[in-house]
């Protein structure tokens, strides 16, 4: 089982109901049921997400606070997950820009920039992690019994600045507060960092868009471009061809080249 991105195609008609329309689209694809052929089966958890994380689309220019513009769903906890500025978790086809294929996560890795410096400005300094990961190994009496870090890991979250940042979803969860062993505890990279905020962008970027399944308004969902099931027919007796994208790697060509009422959002999925 693992985690699983689709984007979801959707007519322009259900514009006012996009819950339902969404429901009934990936109905035919639920894993936890009898209802479906076993082959069939795609997803048993999604949540409508990459607003705020530079996982969606990039917004066009013009439209940055339209009303059809798609946002993630709150978090586990009920928290609220804004769009970062210029980024949404889908909408109308017209209304995203696929003119430049990391644009979303750009935004994104500048609004943790932009995060980071605004809350250093409401919150007194952060000591550093590395003083706390030294304190951890060299002194006996810092963390007695915290075998793991755990304490210690929290202690050093536990601080306003660094708190208030690492709960906001712009921070996009770099960094890694984890076991201490030869690969961690790590710093959030954007703490520290000594170069502009351009040169942060530019670095922290990732290199190529986000390549997700996709499922068709004619019901197929295809995985990464090379796997294909349809929506209404077992898979192993379907005699339907599916459709064949001219370009897969990151998806994004194929999505850009649908009309422009076309509704797409973006899911994060369990299978």
């Amino acid at each position: 089982m693992a985690r699983v991105w689709v984007t979801v195609c959707l007519p322009g008609e259900v514009a006012g109901d996009i819950e339902g329309a969404l429901g009934e689209a990936l109905a035919p694809f639920y894993l936890d049921t009898t209802d479906n052929p076993v082959d069939r089966g795609m997803w048993d958890a999604r949540h409508i997400s990459g607003g705020s994380d530079g996982m969606g689309f990039a917004v066009a220019h013009g439209y940055m606070g339209d009303p059809r513009l798609i946002h993630d769903d709150p978090g586990y906890d009920g928290s609220p997950r804004p769009n970062v500025p210029g980024v949404c978790a889908g909408g109308p086809r017209a209304l995203l820009d696929f003119s430049q294929p990391n644009l979303a996560h750009e935004r994104a890795v500048a609004a943790s920039w932009d995060l980071w410096h605004s809350l250093s400005a409401l919150h007194p300094p952060a000591i550093p992690l590395a003083v706390f990961v030294d304190r951890w190994w060299n002194d006996p009496d810092a963390f007695p019994g915290d075998r793991w870090g755990d304490e210690m890991l929290s202690a050093y979250r536990a601080q306003p600045l660094i708190r208030a940042y690492l709960d906001h979803p712009f921070s996009l969860n770099m960094g890694y507060l984890g076991f201490v062993g030869p690969v961690g505890p790590q710093e959030h990279p954007v703490i520290g960092y000594d170069g502009t905020r351009a040169e942060y962008v530019r670095e922290l970027t990732r290199s190529h868009p986000p390549d997700t399944d996709v499922l068709t308004l004619d019901g197929w969902w295809l995985e990464g471009g090379s796997n294909a099931v349809h929506a209404c027919c077992d898979p192993g007796s379907c005699p339907h061809d599916p459709p064949k994208p001219t370009v897969w790697r990151g998806s994004e060509a194929y999505l850009a080249d649908l009309p422009g009422d076309t509704i797409l959002v973006r899911l994060r999925c369990h299978a």
